[in-house]
């Protein structure tokens, strides 16, 4: 027997088949365009354009990190101390905001939107320390390659100094939030696909080493040579592509909700400990729990119980 009816303006067709004493309802055509709708999400070819926006920033962070002692001594003017002091300082900030930009994204802002205002942060960065080495800094023209000292401009210094921190703060809350987000991309729920997030973590830092190389090798010879401004200048145009990369994979990307500020939950779960010292462990059938979203945490999975720790 085939029922038809509508609901909302949207056409659903089921049919009920009876054999023997039972009945059962098929698949509905909304739920198979559901599940079609799916497929088109997520995977591994969307996960790819993340692999290509991995390679192409960390090919642009290294084209101003790893040259910046010598470019703060050469350029700036700076003791070797002052300025393996300042370069350590600078790194230290881009692991800071590393925490800032993970705990932004899983609570709050989402994987997605983190990546996105944390990468125009990281373009703009790149942007002004080319247009400071450019205008303020490399004066006169080709100096900084070892034999003609520079004169910057303090307004330069200035610039610069607020650029560098600006790609601090930019690469530092993209690079772990963009991790997560490719994980994102593979439903747990297939077999297939859960093999191949472990692979795509491999690819990642395959991606990662792959634009580091790049940055150690090519651009470190033309800055070495006083180029200065044309390394920035490559950075700034591998980070634009790799933003551009990104935002190509926007209508089908998987998405997770943030789940909330896990600060709360974790004194909860301390709370609980100091209440309950002494309570001995309960079975799992004696354990209550709503069933179904009602319980769930946003952006979360259940723990299941588990009996080894009596």
């Amino acid at each position: 027997m085939a029922t038809s009816f509508s609901t909302n303006s949207t056409y659903i067709t089921t049919n009920k088949v009876t054999e023997g004493d039972s009945s059962y309802r098929e698949e509905s055509a909304m739920e198979r365009s559901s599940r079609a709708d799916e497929k088109k999400i997520g995977g591994a070819k969307v996960a790819s354009l993340l692999l290509v926006n991995q390679a192409l920033a960390t090919l642009a962070f290294f084209g101003v990190g790893v040259n910046l002692v010598l470019f703060l001594t050469r350029v700036l003017g700076q003791d070797n101390v002052s300025a393996a002091n300042n370069v350590s300082k600078w790194i230290g900030t881009v692991y800071m905001f590393s925490l800032i930009g993970a705990f932004l994204s899983d609570s709050y802002w989402g994987r997605y939107l983190t990546c996105t205002v944390f990468q125009l942060v990281f373009v703009l960065g790149l942007a002004l320390s080319s247009l400071s080495s450019w205008r303020f800094l490399i004066n006169p023209a080709g100096c900084g390659d070892g034999n003609t000292p520079c004169k910057p401009s303090s307004i330069g210094d200035d610039i610069f100094y607020l650029s560098i921190y600006l790609v601090a703060f930019g690469y530092g809350g993209h690079q772990p939030t963009l991790a997560t987000f490719g994980a994102d991309q593979y439903d747990e729920k297939n077999p297939k696909e859960r093999s191949a997030k472990v692979a795509f973590f491999c690819y990642f830092y395959f991606a990662l080493n792959v634009g580091s190389l790049f940055s150690n090798t090519v651009l470190v010879y033309y800055e070495d040579t006083g180029m200065w401004t044309m390394g920035f200048l490559v950075s700034l145009v591998s980070a634009v592509i790799a933003f551009l990369a990104f935002l190509l994979g926007t209508p089908r990307y998987r998405y997770v909700k943030p789940c909330g500020n896990p600060v709360v939950r974790v004194a909860q779960v301390f709370s609980a400990v100091v209440r309950k010292w002494k309570v001995a462990p309960a079975k799992a059938e004696e354990l209550f729990e709503v069933e179904g979203s009602q319980s769930a945490i946003k952006g979360s999975r259940k723990i299941r119980h588990t009996d080894d720790f009596e």
